[in-house]
């Protein structure tokens, strides 16, 4: 009996390693021996490379090291590209080539790298593979028939290795988030912003804060030394020079001299607070601006409320953009501002806006004002009225409310561009007045085709320009269920309309101060506009 239950107890403890595969156990023989996908008779040879190349795939952080006295070489695979990435500490340059997989008449996978610095370094470019576990590979070198254990090792060992170039490529990127470098001139400071990855570089100084943007390159002279070349930087045109050879380096500094002028430098990091400290005059008053909720604003008759003009603001290129609207036609001007003297960010030339004539934008610690507008006009933020009519919203805020919370604007025909004109007219109604509709019940803006089509146009990014309330509409948002479903049937019937309301951002401003006052949504990149002059409080 007691045999009788030591043969079931083997017999069970067999089984249960014999379920087991190779992911289970990291010493678990993958290849040869272990079938993965079944009979391997009728692909044999396709089937042991498969295994070979389960063995050889890795995580991001992991390579395979291969020794052979005192030399080390780190390989990572792409096992779905078939290519590798190699370094040796007798070669730190990242190699990077295909490798190639087959099987010999002994029925054992080989893999190559013909065209690594592999039989130089080891004697060994080609490598027949004799055992394969998840943590090790045993294997012959083809050409020197020397015995080679690989084992995986930290990818970080790997990246470890470095040329001298790799090294201050990696110093130049070990600044602080959304920091940089510096050099100190005469009278001037440079700054260098470095993407060590795309290897290009922002230049920007003290005089002129603009950033200019170029590339690159590091390279080692017939000295040994890196040369830090810069392709049309503003360096360039501070000191004359646009290649740094480089003498030494710390954590913190880089001691370098021109290699044309010969002048030494200190090239030293700086913080994100220096780098950001020397944005522009411009750039600074306009954020300012956009801080006090400036960035957009209305320009309305100071009697009657009525709108004559809209401007907002871009931060990158300086430039207040107006938009102005008479006699149903659109009229677009952007000024670029420069600041001529503390706070006010001054136009290059007048604007004119109606009978106004703009010269500037005033910013103190809690207001703007245009220089220009005279007693009959008036600057006023960008509001709207809730359906309640009491309730008075920021227009940014009011485009986002729930369903309900916005009143219709529908019953009376629209006022459209010229463009939008044609298909307007089309579209089915009554009492010649089509249904197209601001739907604020649902947050949707209706047109009749085949049926009534409610698309939705909330969520998402709706205000895609920095400090403005320029709004986008999401054209992800989709149609309402239950009436139209096929979207692509408005695309075809109206496709001006739709390009314009789903393919364009927008200025939206009601057209007077009231709670009655009708709806202007115009494009910020075309003359196209909707006018929907009747709002429902239903």
């Amino acid at each position: 009996m007691k045999l009788l239950k030591n043969f079931i107890f083997i017999a069970f403890m067999g089984a249960m390693m014999g379920s087991c595969d190779w992911y289970s156990d990291p010493l678990e023989l993958v290849y040869p021996g272990t079938d993965l996908s079944g009979n391997k008779e009728d692909n044999k040879e396709a089937e042991l490379i498969k295994d070979v190349e389960q063995v050889l795939t890795t995580s991001a952080d992991e390579v395979w090291k291969i020794t052979k006295e005192d030399v080390a070489v780190y390989v990572y695979f792409n096992v779905g590209e078939g290519k590798y990435q190699m370094k040796s500490t007798v070669n730190p340059k990242l190699l990077s080539y295909e490798y190639k997989t087959s099987v010999n008449e002994e029925e054992k996978v080989e893999i190559s790298f013909a065209g690594s610095d592999l039989l130089s370094v080891l004697g060994d470019e080609t490598f027949i593979i004799s055992s394969a576990k998840v943590s090790s590979i045993t294997c012959k070198g083809k050409e020197s028939n020397s015995e080679y254990m690989w084992k995986r090792a930290p990818r970080k060992e790997m990246d470890a290795i470095m040329t001298e170039e790799e090294k201050v490529n990696a110093l130049l990127g070990s600044v602080e988030e959304g920091g940089g470098w510096k050099i100190s001139l005469s009278g001037n400071t440079c700054y260098f912003i470095f993407d060590t990855a795309q290897k290009t570089v922002i230049t920007k100084s003290e005089r002129t804060p603009q950033n200019v943007s170029s590339t690159y390159s590091l390279t080692l002279n017939n000295e040994g030394q890196v040369e830090l070349a810069l392709a049309q930087s503003h360096f360039e045109e501070l000191a004359q020079e646009n290649v740094l050879v480089i003498i030494s380096t710390d954590e913190n500094t880089i001691t370098c001299k021109g290699k044309s002028n010969g002048v030494s430098y200190t090239m030293a990091k700086a913080s994100k607070a220096e780098l950001d400290n020397i944005k522009s005059p411009e750039v600074r008053l306009i954020e300012k601006m956009f801080e006090l909720g400036w960035g957009s604003g209305v320009i309305r008759s100071a009697s009657s409320g009525e709108f004559v003009a809209y401007y907002y603001v871009t931060k990158d290129n300086h430039t207040v953009h107006f938009l102005n609207y008479a006699n149903q036609s659109v009229n677009r001007i952007d000024a670029v501002g420069t600041v001529t003297e503390e706070g006010v960010l001054s136009f290059q030339s007048p604007v004119s806006v109606g009978s106004e004539s703009l010269q500037a934008i005033k910013v103190s610690n809690e207001n703007v004002e245009l220089t220009g507008l005279s007693a009959a006009n008036k600057l006023v933020a960008n509001t709207s009225y809730g359906k309640d009519k009491t309730s008075l919203y920021k227009m940014a805020d009011w485009i986002k409310l729930p369903g309900g919370s916005q009143p219709q604007f529908k019953n009376a025909r629209c006022t459209l561009s010229t463009n939008l004109q044609d298909e307007y007219n089309k579209i089915p109604g009554f009492d010649n007045i089509p249904i197209f509709e601001w739907n604020g019940d649902w947050s949707s803006i209706v047109i009749y085709v085949d049926n009534y089509y409610f698309m939705l146009y909330q969520g998402g990014n709706m205000t895609p320009v920095e400090g403005t309330d320029v709004i986008r509409f999401n054209k992800d948002a989709g149609l309402m269920a239950g009436y139209g479903s096929d979207i692509n049937t408005v695309k075809s019937y109206c496709p001006n309309i739709y390009g314009f309301l789903f393919d364009e951002d927008h200025i939206i401003v009601r057209s007077n101060e009231t709670p009655e006052a009708g709806l202007y949504v115009f494009s910020i990149s075309s003359d196209s506009f909707i006018y929907w002059p009747q709002p429902v409080f239903q």
